[in-house]
């Protein structure tokens, strides 16, 4: 008799069951075990790209050539993507970015595949739109601190981008406005590079091999994961306090409180989408796992430690812990099949 339940897997996570069980389509696996109130989405492949028009093909390539203009910055050393190279998975490889005068941020540039789908943008959520979200970094001091007069002055001087716009907006000067739309419609025509995970729902978990395989159950169940990674994008798209902010400590950030100023979003970051999650270390907002078992040692430990006392640099309440988090009892073995699995995302 086949097991058909997380629960009846759990005790039995010989090889050829897990293939039985995880046979066939998604609709058939073996029901993923998340915490009452959690709105599981099932997991699945991205909405296909469609053909852009005419129209909208002009501004993605006005848009791709902007995330490559250095006179979008003060200095014109800087571009979009010298913090989102497509050589390192639209991020930089850097635990947090370097800007304008050599500053330091005090953020990871977070991977830039999926951005098209999520409603919220930057680590705290700070952005509704990519059109807002592209004119945030150019203006920012520590980034790109780029003026809009400056760079309304040289684009209306650059017959190309005049020429560009022109056809693809239609109209007669350029502003930021249409600079951040031609930036947005580029983002949005990103895809991460196929993977092995895009053909198991092609061809089935076949392509995966026993470790993947059993790597993907732990995901859907003891790990945990699935709570608040799952759906397409493998992201609840939610905010959650991993416990790592230094609140009170000489690294404090403290998340979404910033913006909502919202007690129960001190320490709190967006949960980031995995698709193509091994292209776009190190991890979390602050860079602090350059490999992604550090990252699944930190759930195993259930989590970092939040200070209980109120911090003198701000004037945040102490972060509350996330109920999700909880320490995980995984093997040795078994933390090497969720690696392995989250490689082929």
């Amino acid at each position: 008799m086949l097991f058909l339940t997380a629960a009846g897997l759990r005790q039995s996570m010989d090889a050829s069951e897990l293939r039985r069980a995880y046979s066939g389509p998604v609709s058939g696996w073996p029901r993923a075990e998340v915490d009452a109130g959690v709105d599981f989405v099932e997991f699945g492949p991205l909405p296909a790209l469609l053909p852009p028009d005419t129209i909208e093909a002009q501004r993605i390539a006005l848009g791709a050539r902007l995330f490559d203009e250095r006179r979008l910055s003060a200095t014109g050393q800087f571009a979009c993507a010298s913090c989102h190279s497509p050589e390192l998975g639209f991020g930089d490889g850097l635990r947090t970015s370097f800007g304008h005068d050599r500053r330091r941020g005090q953020r990871n540039a977070p991977g830039l595949y999926t951005v098209g789908f999520q409603n919220t943008l930057f680590w705290d959520g700070r952005s509704p739109t990519l059109e807002h979200q592209a004119l945030q970094p150019i203006a920012n001091p520590i980034e790109m601190a780029g003026h809009p007069r400056q760079i309304e002055g040289w684009i209306n001087r650059d017959e190309s981008y005049r020429r560009g716009f022109g056809a693809a907006f239609g109209v007669p000067r350029i502003g930021m406005a249409e600079v951040a739309r031609a930036l947005a419609s580029f983002e949005r025509s990103l895809r991460p590079p196929q993977t092995p995970w895009d053909r198991v729902f092609t061809r089935g978990t076949e392509v995966l091999t026993d470790q993947q395989l059993q790597g993907l159950h732990l995901f859907r169940t003891k790990a945990r994961c699935a709570n608040c990674h799952n759906g397409p994008l493998l992201t609840d798209q939610k905010f959650h306090n991993l416990g790592i902010s230094f609140y009170g400590r000489r690294r404090e950030d403290i998340g979404r409180y910033g913006i909502t100023h919202d007690p129960a979003d001190v320490g709190r970051f967006r949960t980031p989408s995995l698709r193509a999650v091994r292209r776009t270390g190190p991890y979390m907002h602050n860079g602090l796992f350059p490999s992604l078992a550090g990252v699944v040692n930190l759930y195993v430990a259930g989590g970092g430690v939040d200070r209980a006392a109120q911090s003198a640099t701000t004037s945040a309440p102490p972060p509350r812990h996330d109920p999700q988090l909880q320490k995980l009892a995984l093997t040795p073995d078994e933390r090497a099949a969720l690696v392995a699995f989250l490689e082929i995302l």
